[in-house]
């Protein structure tokens, strides 16, 4: 089994994470299109590869066996790795054009403002002729705390070492970062002025001698005012890296949408990407302070050594092509969100990257994709008949609900804790994904005397298939479509979505579908009719 992790970055994150697994015992490889690493590596229980001037050509396989091609020095080169870290430093775009301010020697980046206070720790009259600095932050667009800390650190600094008088012009101030409240209460304390707009927006001017007057009402006073600051200082936007998107496309992870490498899905946290085997961390992912960091480091350096641990055994119950039946249409490559799918002389199925989603096997059009257990034929031997309604009896509706079982499914199990009452007729069928819904399952369920057929599935964003909630909705709108046509009622067919922790709105979901069932009598599919 091989044990190499690829890392690629080259910041404090990258480096914490090859120290982790270098002390596990791990061999490494960490790759970085700088000329230099910009990082020593003080533990060397496993072997390490340095590739610098190095970038990710292409990358092939599943994990425990990823097969990477890249390029260094305009030569290629290629390596077997069982894991992959994504780990690359985020940038910052200072926001000059917001405020309409051009760079000049009183007008500063953020980043700048920093590289002062290093140099002023050797040259304390580095500010000679300074009294006032402003700082601009979140006024035009959501700030966040990683930039409102580098802020309230800088207008302390200069408050309390240098005695310059600090203003901190903000709209909404965010604090909730870890320490961050206490730090914004010592600011005050050291006599850093807030100025914060709700309803209006400073004027910033720049006058021709190159001076800054920013004038603002003050919204408790409704006071006009003028500021005069010797040196304003403006905020950055925190962006991935451009190397960070080009490592998100070829390696076909799911990105945010303001593209840092995880999608915005509640399944990937902490570390987790779409695809198995490959992780992202730090500035990689998210904005995040450095302590953050470094702990997302500990988690993807744990979570890749789990990962290999756990490599050995071949998975079962995978899906399966039958080459036979398979046109080549590449359906399945493109549907499939965890990148299991691959081609080579045929489509094959990656078996450690299979997630037995299903969504493979529904959306195949030829029907030649197979996962044990989940085939319409399996299912519907779960599915007990509906008891035969007597003229004596009152109709008891026979409900079958197709239940994710990471939300539906867990649902329906937290509503019987909770005491609530389920229709008698009711069978659950549980559900990897309800992205494995087919036309054949739902038509299976009618055809084995269902009265009324549920989809149950995630809220949009909490899919772990990412989009297999959007393939079931999908399906169930085709089909009601087709009943329409047929004249077959279309409220026999309903999806809904929920989380696992709505014990409640199962109960009211499904006694609400009953009823209307109900309503509607007997299917007149019914075998027994």
């Amino acid at each position: 089994m091989n044990n190499k992790t690829l890392i690629f970055g080259n910041g404090p994150c990258a480096h914490c994470i090859a120290e982790n697994l270098l002390a596990a015992g791990k061999d490494l490889v960490i790759a970085t299109p700088d000329k230099t690493l910009h990082f020593s590596l003080s533990v060397d229980s496993g072997s390490v590869e340095i590739l610098t001037d190095t970038r990710l050509v292409s990358c092939r396989g599943s994990a425990g066996n990823f097969r990477i091609l890249a390029a260094q020095n305009n030569q290629e080169i290629a390596r077997r790795v069982a894991g992959v870290i994504i780990a690359e430093e985020d940038q910052r775009k200072s926001n000059f054009s917001q405020y309409g301010l051009k760079a000049s020697s009183n007008v500063i980046p953020l980043f700048r403002m920093t590289e002062l206070l290093l140099d002023a720790s050797r040259d304390p009259g580095i500010f000679p002729e300074v009294k006032k600095v402003a700082f601009l932050n979140g006024i035009f667009q959501e700030s966040n705390p990683v930039i409102a800390e580098e802020i309230m650190q800088s207008a302390l600094r200069l408050q309390s070492d240098f005695n310059l008088k600090t203003y901190i012009l903000t709209n909404n101030l965010k604090v909730a970062g870890n320490g961050l409240e206490a730090l914004h209460r010592e600011t005050k304390k050291a006599g850093v002025v807030y100025i914060k707009f709700t309803d209006t927006r400073p004027e910033i001017h720049s006058e021709s001698d190159g001076s800054i007057q920013i004038e603002f009402i003050d919204e408790i006073t409704s006071k006009k005012f003028r500021l005069t600051p010797d040196i304003t200082v403006v905020d950055e936007t925190v962006v991935p890296s451009n190397y960070a998107a080009d490592l998100s496309r070829i390696l076909g992870v799911d990105t945010d949408p303001d593209g840092f490498i995880q999608a915005d899905n509640v399944h990937r946290f902490t570390v987790f990407t779409n695809r198995k085997g490959i992780m992202t961390a730090g500035p990689s992912r998210i904005i995040q302070a450095r302590d953050d960091q470094i702990v997302d480091a500990g988690n993807a350096a744990l979570a890749s050594a789990l990962l290999m641990a756990g490599l050995a055994a071949v998975p079962e119950n995978r899906a399966e092509i039958d080459k036979g039946q398979c046109i080549r249409c590449l359906t399945c490559y493109r549907r499939c969100p965890y990148r299991a799918i691959t081609l080579n002389t045929r489509v094959v199925v990656e078996p450690h990257a299979c997630e037995r989603c299903g969504i493979c096997a529904a959306q195949c059009p030829r029907g030649a994709i197979h996962i044990k257990d989940l085939e319409p034929a399996s299912i519907s031997k779960q599915m007990t008949t509906g008891d035969t309604p007597r003229e004596d009896a009152a109709f008891t509706p026979f409900l079958v609900a197709f239940c994710c079982s990471r939300s539906a499914v867990q649902a329906g199990e937290l509503s019987l804790c909770m005491g609530h009452k389920l229709p008698p007729g009711l069978k659950v069928i549980e559900v990897p994904c309800s992205g494995s819904i087919s036309f054949n399952h739902i038509f299976a369920a009618f055809k084995r005397n269902a009265d009324g057929v549920m989809v149950l599935t995630c809220h949009e964003g909490n899919c772990h298939s990412e989009q297999g909630n959007t393939f079931a909705k999908q399906t169930v709108a085709q089909i009601t479509d087709m009943f329409l046509q047929i004249g077959f009622e279309k409220e026999r067919l309903a999806v809904q979505t929920l989380a696992s922790n709505m014990g409640t709105e199962f109960a009211e979901m499904v006694s609400r579908f009953e009823a209307n069932i109900i309503e509607l009598g007997p299917s007149r599919l019914k075998k027994n009719q």
